[in-house]
C-alpha cells in the first residue's frame, strides 16, 4: 500500500480530485492529464479541446487571435 501524500493540501476540507488539481497546478502540469502545462494549467491538447468546446457550446463561428491558436500554430 502507498504511503499517504503529506503536503500543504493534505488536510484541506476539499475533495481528492481538487487536491489532485492543486498539486498539478503547483508543479506546472496539466490538471487533466499530467503532461507539462504550456500556459496556465493545461497542456496544448487540452487547451485546444477546451477552446473548441466553448466555441461549440456558445455557437461561435469567428476565430479570434487567442493564445491557443498561436501556440497550436507553433507546434
Amino acid at each position: 500500500m502507498r504511503t499517504p501524500i503529506q503536503d500543504e493540501f493534505t488536510y484541506l476540507p476539499i475533495s481528492r480530485q481538487r487536491k489532485y488539481q492543486l498539486r498539478k497546478k503547483r508543479d506546472k502540469r496539466c490538471t487533466e492529464c499530467g503532461a507539462p502545462a504550456i500556459r496556465g494549467v493545461r497542456c496544448l491538447k487540452h487547451l485546444v479541446m477546451a477552446r473548441e468546446l466553448q466555441r461549440k457550446k456558445r455557437g461561435l463561428k469567428r476565430r479570434y487571435k487567442t493564445l491557443s491558436y498561436r501556440l497550436q500554430r507553433q507546434a
